[in-house]
């Protein structure tokens, strides 16, 4: 009987940690297209333009790790708060602030706060 709950708690682990794993995010000049799911699939795509801000958190696993989650704050109807979690260290928030600034451009589109 105790043998349950850690077999639940195991599957729950693997299930997220593929979650994860299956995770494709696709970065283009101009759209950010996120593919999730591991049985169905779930495809979400966002106009680089409509990205508002971003966070980039890190626990201390995390760190361990060297991943991070990015999230990105958005103007988008739908998706207001997309989150990329599991992603490598690195400075992809500059990677993205530098194509939502062109896509903006080409777009011409004026931030008004």
């Amino acid at each position: 009987m105790l043998c349950l709950p850690a077999i639940v708690v195991l599957a729950m682990a693997f299930y997220r940690f593929f979650y994860i794993r299956l995770t494709l995010y696709i970065l283009t000049a101009e759209t950010l297209k996120i593919r999730t799911g591991i049985f169905s699939y779930t495809l979400v795509t966002l106009e680089l333009y409509r990205v508002k801000d971003y966070v980039i958190k890190q626990n201390l696993i995390m760190r361990i790790l060297k991943i991070m989650t990015l999230t990105l704050f958005t103007t988008d109807k739908q998706d207001v708060v997309i989150a990329l979690n599991g992603i490598p260290q690195s400075n992809l928030n500059d990677t993205i602030r530098d194509l939502v600034q062109r896509a903006r451009a080409k777009s011409k589109i004026i931030e008004i706060n």
